[in-house]
């Protein structure tokens, strides 16, 4: 009996000792920051969010380190009907009780900035909407987010895995992702594309970077061939065009069919001749390129160098890269975008000809 009660005795000890280790794990995971990172962001809590959809949105978007550890300390504070909507300012480096305290305060900001990236706009466009808004310089933007010089100091490579396989030398162009964004005014350009970047890091899923690994790619490539569908396609969603669902459906099919005659190029050694990319070069937004153009001598010119250009040309959306990494299965090798933005598809060049004859001329 006694050893019972003694054994008994070193059990409740141990239940003890367990108990007070994990409130003061709880406690520390509650009480202290993320990580010691000041920069600012809009945390954004629409009317009707739930709980468990604030902790979950603090943790995808890099404020605490666990929606689990938020949801707890809510429960245990009975604060959960307290917290209200609004826009708020946060920062990695505050703590889960902090961001709590200001949630349920409704310590609300109202200088935050609504921003629209476009779909396949380019590092410039982005600038330029940027500075529009009265957030950032265009041209600091653009510095910042160029290939990178010496001393910069804007590689996100190791708090982004998806960025690893980019070339160190190269900008964020592809990444930074389309969307509309609530905007902290007074935001630096590191900032902004971090928020940009951390979209991105949401959107390509798990499922998606599998996917990319099982086809021996890498997220660069994928991203790099994203964005020349991007540009290929959908001319007349790029123009605000409202599009029906059979339009938005047709579009979906295009993009995987566009990424099926690059790819059939690539593996038979075929110029990927994409104006999209004659265009970056220039700069312009024309949809086809003059013959003059075609011979301009750069890397980013598919006309004259095979394969994938060196990197990006647009920021794409989750459909092309979804394209680029699903395409269709095809034996097609040309197309052309008609005045109204369909596309048209030939298997060979006497079906090309034919459908420039009936569609563009």
């Amino acid at each position: 009996m006694k050893q019972i009660l003694s054994l008994f005795r070193w059990l409740v000890i141990l239940l003890l000792i367990i108990a007070v280790a994990f409130f003061i794990y709880v406690s520390v995971k509650i009480n202290q920051p993320y990580r010691t990172n000041e920069n600012r962001q809009v945390f954004s809590v629409p009317a009707g969010t739930t709980t468990k959809e604030v902790a979950r949105s603090l943790e995808d978007e890099g404020l605490i380190s666990s929606a689990f550890f938020f949801e707890l300390h809510v429960y245990l504070k009975k604060i959960g009907e307290k917290i209200q909507a609004g826009n708020y300012e946060f920062s990695p480096s505050m703590s889960i009780g902090e961001i709590a305290a200001r949630l349920t305060a409704g310590d609300v900001v109202d200088n935050s900035v609504r921003v629209t990236i476009l779909e396949g706009w380019r590092i410039e466009d982005i600038a330029a909407a940027l500075e529009t808004a009265g957030l950032q310089s265009e041209r600091e933007f653009r510095m910042f987010t160029s290939p990178s010089v010496p001393g910069r100091g804007h590689d996100f490579s190791g708090e982004f895995s998806f960025l690893v396989d980019k070339p160190q030398d190269m900008g964020l162009e592809g990444y930074l992702f389309p969307d509309t964004y609530l905007l902290a005014d007074g935001s630096t350009s590191e900032d902004i594309a971090r928020k940009f970047l951390q979209n991105f890091d949401r959107k390509l899923t798990s499922d998606l970077r599998a996917r990319i690994s099982e086809q021996k790619k890498t997220i660069y490539e994928v991203v790099t061939m994203a964005s020349i569908i991007e540009r290929e396609v959908g001319r007349n969603l790029k123009k605000g065009t409202k599009l029906s669902v059979e339009d938005a459906r047709k579009l979906e099919e295009e993009r995987k069919l566009v990424a099926s005659v690059f790819y059939n190029r690539l593996e038979i050694g075929m110029a990927l001749e994409s104006d999209a990319t004659v265009a970056y070069i220039t700069g312009s937004n024309s949809d086809r390129a003059t013959i003059e153009e075609t011979k301009i001598n750069s890397p980013y010119n598919t006309y004259r160098y095979k394969g994938l250009p060196p990197g990006p040309i647009s920021n794409p959306s989750l459909a092309s890269i979804e394209a680029a990494i699903h395409p269709a299965d095809s034996e097609y090798l040309f197309f052309l975008t008609s005045a109204d933005g369909t596309a048209y598809f030939g298997r060979t060049l006497e079906e090309h000809i034919q459908n420039r004859e009936r569609y563009l001329e």
